[in-house]
């Protein structure tokens, strides 16, 4: 289990607090976006992990199952749902996940918390990544069933 969220300077429970208070200060522009973004990210994990919910990150067996699990959800092949690309209820942003990709690399090259925020997002694509099966490979949203049978396992 790791605590960081990859090169930000934030844990996760410290990332999901400032991010939470950032929604004040925000403009109504891609900060916001990435914001709503990163929340919604980390619902949908909340919801993955089941029980406590997201509150680090998992690694060696524990991720190996969740893994496993998304997997055995998804199939073998899985085939990209187009709408699947949006963010949508329970988990609501106003970007794609191929939009904050690019927001999230938009975000990395500013300063001061923009830029933290940018990297804890990049942390959570590259953890959903590796959930998902690779570099990249995070390109869909589970519906609310599957996310719910993946939290059973």
């Amino acid at each position: 289990m790791v605590d960081q969220l990859g090169t930000s300077k934030w844990s996760v429970s410290e990332a999901r607090g400032w991010v939470a208070r950032f929604r004040h200060v925000a403009d109504d522009g891609p900060e916001y976006d990435g914001v709503e973004l990163f929340l919604a990210l980390c619902d949908y994990l909340d919801e993955l992990h089941g029980g406590a919910g997201f509150d680090y990150v998992r690694t060696g067996p524990e991720q190996q199952a969740l893994t496993a699990a998304i997997r055995a959800v998804r199939g073998p092949n899985p085939v990209p749902d187009p709408l699947g690309e949006r963010l949508v209820q329970p988990v609501n942003a106003a970007v794609t996940l191929a939009d904050g990709r690019a927001l999230t690399t938009w975000l990395e090259e500013r300063d001061g918390w923009q830029q933290e925020l940018g990297k804890a997002l990049h942390a959570l694509y590259s953890y959903l990544d590796q959930l998902y099966g690779g570099p990249g490979a995070f390109d869909e949203l589970l519906t609310t069933t599957e996310r719910s049978r993946v939290a059973a396992r």
